[in-house]
This record gives structure tokens, sequence and C-alpha cells, in this order.
């Protein structure tokens, strides 16, 4: 509730309305890819704070990052199209692909480590195994051959971020294999250690290559392959439901054009309303500022708690910014069976308060994380857990650090 920017959205909304009769229009059916004002206001912002000047033809409001990736998925990609992920990913983007007909035992899973994605292994992969080049044309219906989902700043569940390098190697083999790379941008505006920026985000290394394009063969003939998908859920409010995607204008124009966001006009238009006013106001400045100190001084705890208390065996990724700690605990055992044993209940073993896991006796606890196996469709991971120190204050995360720990001692040694 603290974390609630309940003021600056009251203040935005008393404004919003005070001004009724000038934004009677937020009432009626808008644009399909969201109100000037909205794409005007966002792309200022979004200026400021990389650094780098966004134009209003690349962007367009989206209901949330979650639809707009369904969207995505249905104007983008056939039946035929491969999908590609990070491994370990977000479990939901497996779940609303699999929801589109894609068999998880034919995603091209490629791995990752603390630089991100394993943009060799991915090379190696798409020259081995697959023949597609190119095969489809530069027009308004265009399809991908190929979809890489994935998170290259501060990722879900790692916290890792793909460093420049990869990045760069990234965009070429996209426009070498054709390969449409959605990547959820949702993180990279909370960052906690300015001492260490994060790279480019990919889109805007995309936007450079497509104007390079147009410099030196006159006509940009690539709808780019790129598309940074965002939401205000971690920078303002979940509850608002709504956010934004960055991408080429040709591509822009063509999400224009679907169903989907000509169907009702544009996607949850009183509220990009309302947060047109909350930008306006400096309402969303002032609570991501706040969001940053908050969520920093949360992260450095529930780690340097983690790192003095856990035992050596066991490795503690600390982030620069984003949601996630990642724990990797010895091979051999499992955070999922863990996670069931220290929340048991009832009658267990022949020790009160106390329940078997692989022979020895887990102290049962109230505590929850989210076993490695729910970021993968692969076997790896068993090992692996995620925690987020975003939604609990400082005091009810290092209670929770202090179960985890005794939990974890208990299994590993």
């Amino acid at each position: 509730k603290s974390l609630m920017p309940i003021d600056v959205m009251a203040k935005a909304s008393a404004e919003f309305w005070e001004n009724a009769d000038s934004n009677y229009t937020y009432l009626q059916y808008g644009p399909a890819i969201g109100a000037l004002d909205y794409l005007d206001e966002l792309a200022k912002f979004l200026s400021a704070e990389y650094s780098t000047n966004i134009s209003v033809d690349c962007l367009a409001l989206t209901s949330g990052a979650s639809q707009s990736f369904s969207n995505i998925l249905s104007l983008f990609t056939t039946a035929e199209t491969k999908i590609i992920v990070e491994d370990p990913t977000y479990f939901l983007a497996l779940q609303v692909l699999q929801d589109h007909g894609f068999a998880c035992n034919k995603f091209i899973n490629v791995p990752t480590d603390s630089n991100g994605l394993d943009v060799d292994y991915l090379e190696y992969a798409l020259t081995k195994n697959y023949s597609q080049k190119n095969t489809n044309s530069h027009n308004d219906a265009k399809k991908f051959d190929y979809l890489l989902y994935f998170v290259p700043i501060f990722s879900n569940p790692t916290g890792h971020t793909t460093n420049l390098q990869r990045l760069e190697k990234l965009l070429v083999l996209a426009r070498t294999f054709n390969i449409l790379v959605v990547c959820d941008d949702i993180y990279p505006l909370l960052l906690y250690d300015e001492s260490t920026p994060t790279p480019p985000r990919l889109i805007t290394l995309d936007h450079a290559a497509n104007c390079q394009s147009l410099t030196t063969t006159s006509v940009n003939t690539s709808f780019g392959n790129v598309i940074s998908n965002n939401s205000f859920s971690k920078i303002l409010s979940p509850g608002l439901r709504i956010g934004w995607i960055e991408a080429s204008p040709h591509l822009i124009a063509h999400l224009s054009r679907s169903g989907l966001m000509n169907s009702g006009g544009a996607a949850n238009h009183i509220v990009s309303g309302l947060v047109v006013t909350c930008i306006r106001q400096g309402g969303l400045h002032t609570h991501l500022d706040k969001l940053r100190r908050v969520y920093a001084a949360r992260m450095q705890a529930l780690c340097d708690y983690l790192d003095a208390h856990l035992p050596a065996c066991v490795r503690v990724d600390r982030p620069k910014g984003g949601f996630f700690v990642w724990i990797t605990i010895p091979e051999g055992h499992n955070t999922l069976e863990i996670l069931n044993a220290c929340n048991s209940s009832g009658n267990v073993a022949d020790v009160r308060n106390h329940i078997l896991y692989r022979d020895r006796r887990l102290t049962i606890q109230k505590m929850s994380f989210a076993p490695g196996n729910y970021f993968t469709t692969t076997t790896q991971f068993t090992n692996c857990l995620r925690l987020s120190f975003a939604f609990y204050e400082t005091d009810a995360l290092l209670v929770g650090a202090q179960r985890l720990c005794q939990v974890l001692k208990e299994a590993v040694l």
C-alpha cells in the first residue's frame, strides 16, 4: 500500500475531470493507437528518461504488456513460426505462447548467463538446424519466420542484463533469419546502481540500423525486427492496465490496422488521459524516483541478509535493477520439493513442526518463493528459485529471508 500512487493519481484525476469540457473526447472512442496527447507526453517522458529522442510515430497505446504480447503473436506469426525463448524465462509468457497454439516442446531454448542471452548459441542453433533466411517479403502483412521473446534488461527471473556486444549480434541475426524480437522492456527504468548503467535498449539499436539503411540505400525497406513491449504496471500502478509499445513506424502502422486495436477504439482511453495529466504534473517522475529509492533499499537489505546467512554453496545473484533475486543451490536439490515441504501442515513425520525432505528434517515455515522449474520448458533450474523484493516492505522481507535461510541450510548442509 505504501507504494501505491494514491496522492499522485488523485491529483491527476481531479485536474482531469475539472477540465472535463476539454477532455470530453476521452469519453468517446479513441484513435486505434492512442490519443496524440498520450503519445506526445509519453514520447517526452521516455526521451528524457532514456536520454535519446523517441518519436511519437514509433509509439502506440496498449492495455498492458501481456495483452499486447498476445496481439503481437496474432499479427506477426503463423503456425509455422518457430518460437525462441531465453532459458529461464518469464513463466506467464510461456503460457501466452501456448495459448496461441505454440507447443513448448518445439521451442528453441537459448541458455543465459550473467551477461544475458547466449547469442552465440542462438546463432549455432539457427545455422545448424534451420534453413529459413528472410523468406518473407517486407510488406504490410508481414509475418516472421521466428519470434524471440526475452527480457533483455533486468530479466525475469534472473535479474541479468544482456550486454551491448550480444545485443548488436542479436540484431544481425534478426535481420538474417527474419526474427521478430519482442523485448519485455518493463524493467529498464528501475535501475538502482547508476555506476553501472544499462546498455541501450535493443529497440534503440533497431531504430539506428533502420536510419542507417535509409541513409545508405535511399529506401528503407525494413519494418525493423524489434518491438519494445512496455507497461505502467511496474512504474506507476498495475491496476491502471495501460502500457505502450515502441517499434518502427511500419510496424506501428500495421498494428494500428489490427482488429483488436480498431475494435472499440483506443485501449483504455480514459486511463490514458489520466496518465497524460499525471505526466504533465510531474507525478510520474516523482513516483518513479520514489520507487527507485525504496526498491534499491529493499534489494540491498534482502541481498545483504542472504549473503550473510546462506551457506557458501548457495549462490545469490544480486541484481542492479528490476524486481528479482535469483538463487542457485547445489545440484541434486529440488526447490519445488523444498517449497512444498516448508509450507506443509498437519501431522508430519514424527517431530512436531518438521517434515522429511530426502531424509532431512525441514522446519515448516510460512513462506513462499517461485521455484526454478516454473521458468523453463526444459528439465533445468530445479535447483533454483526466484525472490521478489517489490511487494513487501523491508521488515517483512527480512522475516522471509530468515525463514528461507533456515530452510535452505537444513536442506543442503
